[in-house]
């Protein structure tokens, strides 16, 4: 029930992921008045194999704060999703929902990983290499110190390692590259993160080299992450308006749409929509708010491939071995 299009963008997506993969099961939480009629409409007035629908009596509103989700979920459609996952009844959560009710309740209920104090949000970014590159934290955490940043590092290390196959380089975001550069809380993480063994770091990087493709992790505060993401969504964006705008009716445009649209599909956010919350002890997904049908249904795959390749279980062996 999360996001600018629910239910209907989710179940949509749901639709997708259920024909692409014929190995999962799939269960949407929320009001059943809202979801069996928006689900039968869509299949003649059957509901599709392998999905189910978990009643909730209500649903949090977009802007409830993470205070207010503790003190008035119970009940609700997002409480009851982290509830079920708390049980072992399914595998992973995805939700588009409030990040800080998302986080708070998956903190609450499900319990973090051994030395953790609060989740992290990663996400993927395009880069100029034709790989993406992973960043973290987007949000969760607004002010952190050194050692926090440390620990983003060996989060998104182990993450990138699970979902990608392949060890990451590592950069700390800063407003130069040159040692000396930054705030003495970066250069603080760069020595602790240097000093890891299992830690391929590669200094400082700024926010026009994370798209260059110069680190495969990109480590920062949730401010700044959050902000940098944003911006290159927005920038996305405003990119392909303005080609619209001038092609638009025009002999090139009509050359050019097919070279447009591959050059779309690789940079649209949709592709890389869902952002693990590392730290917790079960998979949980943020979808963006906005996501599309196929930005949503990108986030319930990243949520499969994270189950399938058993991240939380490596997470939680790296974390020990740290201490």
């Amino acid at each position: 029930m999360g996001g600018d299009g629910a239910p209907d963008v989710v179940i949509d997506a749901t639709r997708q992921v259920l024909s692409d993969r014929h190995d999962l099961e799939i269960v949407l939480v929320g009001p059943e008045d809202r979801l069996l009629p928006a689900l039968a409409g869509g299949a003649g007035g059957k509901l599709p194999d392998r999905l189910t629908i978990h009643h909730a009596e209500h649903v949090l509103a977009a802007d409830v704060s993470a205070a207010a989700a503790i003190r008035r979920g119970r009940g609700s459609s997002l409480w009851q999703a982290i509830d079920l996952a708390e049980q072992g009844r399914v595998d992973a959560v995805v939700s588009g929902g409030s990040t800080g009710a998302l986080m708070a309740l998956s903190r609450q209920k499900i319990g973090m990983l051994p030395g953790i104090e609060r989740p992290a949000l990663m996400a993927a970014l395009p880069s100029r290499q034709q790989q993406l590159v992973w960043m973290l934290d987007l949000g969760a955490n607004i002010n952190v110190d050194a050692p926090r940043l440390l620990e983003f590092a060996q989060l998104g290390a182990v993450a990138v390692k699970v979902i990608e196959n392949r060890a990451p380089r590592i950069g700390l975001l800063n407003i130069g590259s040159e040692p000396g550069k930054g705030p003495d809380v970066i250069r603080e993480a760069a020595r602790l993160i240097e000093a890891q063994e299992t830690l391929d770091y590669a200094g400082f990087v700024e926010a026009d080299q994370v798209f260059a493709g110069a680190v495969d992790l990109v480590v920062c505060d949730g401010f700044s992450g959050n902000i940098l993401l944003k911006g290159a969504e927005g920038a996305i964006r405003l990119l392909f308006e303005r080609m619209r705008e001038e092609f638009q009716g025009t002999l090139g445009g009509m050359v050019a749409r097919r070279g447009m649209k591959r050059l779309h599909d690789r940079l649209d956010p949709a592709r890389h929509n869902g952002a693990p919350m590392l730290g917790v002890r079960k998979t949980v997904i943020k979808s963006h708010g906005s996501a599309c049908s196929r930005g949503f249904a990108r986030a319930i795959s990243l949520a499969a491939l994270e189950v399938e390749r058993d991240l939380i279980n490596r997470l939680d062996e790296q974390l020990w071995a740290s201490y």
